[in-house]
């Protein structure tokens, strides 16, 4: 009796190892953004937090720069923890250039909540939720009235706004 209770301890302790590599496996890397840069022919930010007040939580930092935050009230619930949406723009008035910074945000249980980032480019991790960021992503290049310069996945660790006009890993 005594010998199969430390054989059913052992399992449980090689099942919670394994299961905390696989955590630690799964969340590694896991804090990438979405960079866009878009030509502009004015400053869209008045306008953007306008239409976005309606669905996003709004917060301007300056002339120049814009914080929008979505909370994904479904997916917080299923998920034990916390999702929202993230957008950041800066307006670059002497080229007439807006960068956006979009990521996906989660802190849930299961994770043990340490929080994660999401890109919105295409892939494997997040599929599901993709096709919505794409969506909400449009929703401000539509607001905005810009045309697309350039798009990648990057960390969420670059500096934002750019400095000097040139995002770090672009080809501009």
């Amino acid at each position: 009796m005594v010998g199969r209770e430390v054989a059913i301890r052992w399992e449980i302790m090689m099942l919670i190892r394994l299961m905390l590599i696989v955590l630690l496996i799964g969340t590694f890397g896991c804090s990438s953004a979405t960079y866009i840069r878009a030509k502009v022919t004015e400053n869209p930010l008045d306008r953007v937090a306008q239409q976005a007040k309606e669905s996003w939580t709004v917060e301007r930092i300056d002339a120049n720069t814009l914080e929008l935050s979505d909370a994904w009230p479904i997916h917080s619930v299923l998920s034990l923890g916390y999702s929202a949406s993230h957008a950041n723009l800066a307006y670059n008035a002497a080229d007439s250039v807006l960068d956006i910074r979009y990521y996906f945000k989660s802190n849930q249980l299961f994770l043990l909540f340490i929080p994660f980032s999401l890109d919105a480019e295409p892939g494997f991790v997040g599929g599901a939720l993709k096709p919505i960021m794409n969506d909400q992503i449009n929703d401000v290049l539509r607001w905005s009235g810009a045309s697309v310069l350039s798009r990648r996945a990057g960390d969420m660790s670059e500096t934002f706004p750019p400095k000097n006009g040139v995002s770090p890993g672009s080809s501009n």
